[in-house]
């Protein structure tokens, strides 16, 4: 008889490559974003909700196109 050892191949990840992705550049643009704004001089709350909404659209938006 012939036995084929079969491997293990583990837990499935938590993301997806594709999500990784989307979630990466959501990131990268909200820091983007936020420091541009408190570097412009807005308050470091503003700055921190104008990174909040361009993570939010660029998510949104990067969800929509990357298939």
């Amino acid at each position: 008889m012939d036995r084929r050892q079969t491997e293990d191949p583990g837990p499935e990840p938590l993301l997806s490559v594709r999500a990784a992705v989307v979630l990466l550049f959501g990131v990268v643009g909200a820091c983007a974003a936020g420091g541009m704004s408190a570097l412009a001089g807005a308050s470091w709350a503003q700055a921190t909700l104008t990174g909040a909404g361009a993570f939010l659209a660029l998510v949104a938006f990067l969800n929509t196109i990357i298939g």
